[in-house]
């Protein structure tokens, strides 16, 4: 590899193709250039062509005979990538109130510009906007007439405060554990008990005290919880998710 391909930047369309991969493992574990190709609505040989730079990037595992894989470097880029998306997607569709279609087509050309410090301040307002006790609807709908009854939201929002102050207080009490979140519900890390390797591992995934926790779904079959933890995607084990102790938010 020449030193001029490890510092050159990814193009945007370079970015397309490693996120299409990072969704076709996803789902199927591995992923084909028809597939990639149909994904992207381009030719095969454009594929090929492209997989081929990625390959010398050290971001995926290619042979023109054999399935393509992220390679390690490949996965924390392409989740950077897909994080960076999402929270767009998220932002544009739940703030701006933007149709999903149009908020998806928009995220795709807007996430290969912004910088991390970007993404960091966007999941904050969104929090904001998702935690505050205050009604944020109104503002947040388009053509919203200015407010006239302060008095009315401000006394919605106490009560608000008092409601969660409650359920948080019997969550500390009752030792609420990740594992009995609900789906669509968030909450925030109170502690962690775990020591070693399992720590690290967590920390890694950008789990720590403190961290708000959206809980996606949870699949009974297999037990395990999708989270996400600032725009990632994260599967845990029920098992793993009794030694996490939170509060809702």
């Amino acid at each position: 590899m020449s030193p001029l391909n490890s510092v050159t930047p990814l193009t945007s369309a370079m970015e397309d193709y490693l996120e299409v991969i990072y969704h076709l493992e996803q789902e199927s574990r591995i992923a084909r250039v028809r597939d990639i190709a149909k994904r992207l609505g381009v030719k095969m040989s454009s594929v090929s062509s492209a997989l081929k730079i990625l390959g010398t990037r050290g971001l995926i595992r290619y042979d023109p005979h054999q399935f393509i894989t992220l390679t390690d470097k490949g996965i924390l880029r392409a989740k950077e990538i897909v994080r960076k998306h999402e929270i767009l997607k998220r932002f544009l569709a739940t703030v701006l109130r933007i149709n999903d279609n149009v908020a998806e087509d928009n995220a795709c050309r807007i996430e290969h510009y912004l910088d991390p410090e970007v993404i960091d301040k966007l999941i904050r307002f969104l929090e904001f906007v998702q935690t505050c006790p205050v009604d944020q609807s109104r503002w947040m709908e388009i053509n919203a007439e200015s407010c006239d009854d302060c008095l009315l939201c401000l006394e919605e929002a106490r009560k608000r405060i008092q409601d969660r102050a409650i359920a948080q207080q019997v969550a500390l009490e009752g030792g609420m554990t990740l594992a009995e979140a609900a789906p669509g519900t968030r909450v925030v890390v109170q502690q962690i008990e775990a020591l070693g390797e399992f720590r690290e591992n967590l920390r890694q995934e950008g789990l720590t005290e403190g961290v708000t926790i959206e809980i996606e779904s949870v699949k009974e079959s297999s037990r395990d919880l999708n989270l996400n933890i600032n725009g990632y995607h994260v599967t845990m084990n029920k098992n793993d998710a009794l030694k996490i102790f939170v509060k809702p938010v």
